[in-house]
């Protein structure tokens, strides 16, 4: 207890290192990243393979034999799994929890690249795609109405998903409704008769446009250099002038055989809001990043960006909203507990003594934020459910702490004195009680699989929050207990101590007190009277709850059920 007295006696720094720890938790607190859900890798690569008319049967012949072949072979290969279908394959392969999912995705590309050489010619080249938590858009936004053609539409809804996907925390945003723009060549059969043009010659010559020649080298005294032939297609104009047939006295150009038009390719997919076709753009945010800033920078920039009048802007899906609420519900969990425990603690121990004790609260959840900002860890609703789980808990032992230190300095004794001998004394017990709550804890630590790094979150945020606990119940509570006790003798040795109220008596009446205290006493000596009787009891209570439960409980489900916000339909 040594080092106890030498902070007791240097209360200025301990007190600096309190008020130190809760700034850097509150800083912790607002660097945190919030999200609706832990992120989770998960160890599983899909590889699709499209071919266009192939049956399953040959599907599993052709394409997925030699994917197998390959596959099989990878280092930390746990499973995999093959379904062949009309026109399509697909291989799921799952890998061991512990093994790095981007190696693996690499191995992954890599042996497929090897199977490619014995797909037929005309097979559509493989997907290769992880299997993540993220895969639905952070924001959805449609642009629909009549204030503009679906040229000038399209031209700013692009415009504005390319600066969208300049954003640091955009991963990329995808446009949904939107027709590719491309330039039409409508040709004219009489004017191909009147050059003596065949189709055949028409497409050759076309064709044969837009590339990059390499024309060899020119090589001089100071130096080689590179020579190409440019003949790129950048815009309408060079599409005009493409060259499809050359006499020493003319040249027939595109433009003489067929009409030229900007146009759109034909759809391959709507999107409409309320009846009325729209664009919509689909934000992907990058891990790691904070969903409700990304979404608020997003947003901000679509508010700034100028549209034609009479173009409505819907915000479709924002997972910012989900992430919000559940934050604030949750975060108002805690401030209602918080203000639950205070009213018990303050009630029972005394208006003094109940304040030291549940300035514990705010102090051990602020260090678990640094504990838990310090391992990378978002602020999601894992993190928080463990803060609220251990906010029962963290208090316990600085409660037997500051009741052993009060009934010492009934007695007479120092209150200096007696917070050293009281924690010195109980030290032990309260360390023991901690040690058996977060032994509860311990085996979800060596949960396996994908569900254990899910669950993972709670308890390493359990053990951060009784750990700042029971340092707060051996070391810092104490000294703050006895520089306020210090103080207020101080000032009770000065005023009249008749007309001073005395913080530390308990608010509970002691006839109240007395009633319970011998009830409980005269329970706890007819069950030590008589043991094998209060044992056969406690089991028989403990077995009646278990096959009561078992009889007629509700079932064991994984995550309860609830309400959806949103669905979708797929024919």
């Amino acid at each position: 207890m040594n080092i106890l007295s030498r902070s007791i006696s240097h209360s200025r720094a301990t007190l600096s290192i309190i008020v130190f720890i809760l700034l850097v938790g509150l800083g912790s607190r607002s660097a945190m990243n919030v999200e609706l859900e832990p992120h989770v890798t998960f160890p599983v690569v899909l590889v699709s393979v499209t071919h266009q008319g192939i049956s399953p049967q040959d599907a599993n012949r052709l394409l997925i034999k030699p994917l197998e072949k390959e596959l099989k072979s990878l280092s930390g290969l746990d499973e995999m799994r093959t379904t062949a279908a009309e026109g399509w394959v697909q291989v799921t392969v799952e890998f061991d929890i512990s093994e790095d999912i981007d190696a693996a995705l690499a191995d992954v590309r890599e042996a497929v690249d090897r199977a490619k050489s014995e797909f037929p010619e005309d097979t559509d080249e493989p997907i290769v795609k992880e299997v993540s938590t993220e895969e639905e858009p952070t924001l959805m936004v449609a642009f629909s109405g009549d204030g503009a053609s679906e040229r000038e539409l399209f031209t700013i809804v692009n415009s504005l998903r390319r600066r969208i996907e300049s954003l640091p925390s955009v991963l990329e945003a995808n446009l949904s409704g939107a027709r590719e723009e491309v330039v039409e060549a409508v040709i004219d059969p009489q004017r191909l008769e009147y050059y003596n043009l065949t189709a055949t010659e028409l497409l050759a010559a076309v064709q044969g446009n837009n590339l990059l020649i390499p024309a060899g080298e020119y090589d001089t005294a100071q130096g080689r250099f590179g020579v190409k032939v440019p003949g790129l297609i950048e815009s309408r104009h060079d599409v005009l002038s493409l060259p499809v047939k050359s006499t020493p006295h003319a040249v027939v150009t595109l433009k003489d055989v067929a009409q030229i038009r900007r146009t759109f390719k034909d759809p391959s997919s709507f999107s409409h809001i309320d009846g009325r076709r729209a664009i919509s753009i689909e934000v992907f945010r990058r891990h790691g990043s904070n969903a409700i800033q990304t979404v608020s920078t997003v947003r901000q920039l679509i508010d700034d960006t100028p549209l034609p009048q009479g173009v409505t802007i819907d915000y479709v899906f924002d997972l910012s909203n989900f992430t919000t609420q559940m934050v604030n519900e949750l975060q108002g969990n805690i401030l209602t507990a918080v203000v639950l425990v205070m009213s018990v603690v303050v009630a029972t121990l005394g208006l003094r003594t109940g304040l030291l004790v549940g300035f514990g609260i705010p102090f051990s959840l602020l260090g678990a934020m640094i504990v838990v900002n310090l391992m990378g860890f978002t602020l999601n609703f894992m993190v928080i459910f463990g803060l609220l789980l251990a906010l029962g808990m963290l208090i316990d032992g600085a409660i037997v702490i500051m009741e052993y230190a009060e009934a010492k300095q009934h007695n007479g004794e120092d209150i200096k004195i007696a917070y050293t001998e009281a924690v010195s004394r109980m030290a032990m017990p309260v360390i023991a009680s901690t040690a058996t709550t977060l032994a509860v804890f311990l085996p979800l630590l060596f949960w396996p699989g994908v569900v254990g790094r899910f669950m993972s979150y709670l308890p390493y945020t359990v053990f951060a929050v009784l750990a700042w606990s029971l340092t707060y119940a051996l070391f810092f509570g104490p000294v703050m207990a006895v520089v306020i006790g210090q103080a207020g003798a101080r000032r009770r040795k000065s005023a009249d101590t008749k007309s001073v109220l005395n913080f530390g008596e308990p608010t509970f009446s002691n006839r109240q007190f007395e009633r319970l205290s011998v009830w409980y006493a005269g329970w706890v000596k007819r069950a030590v009277e008589k043991p094998l009787r209060a044992l056969g009891i406690t089991l028989l209570v403990l077995a009646g709850i278990f096959f009561s439960y078992t009889e007629f409980g509700r079932g064991i489900t994984f995550f309860v059920g609830s309400e959806p916000s949103y669905g979708t339909v797929e024919v």
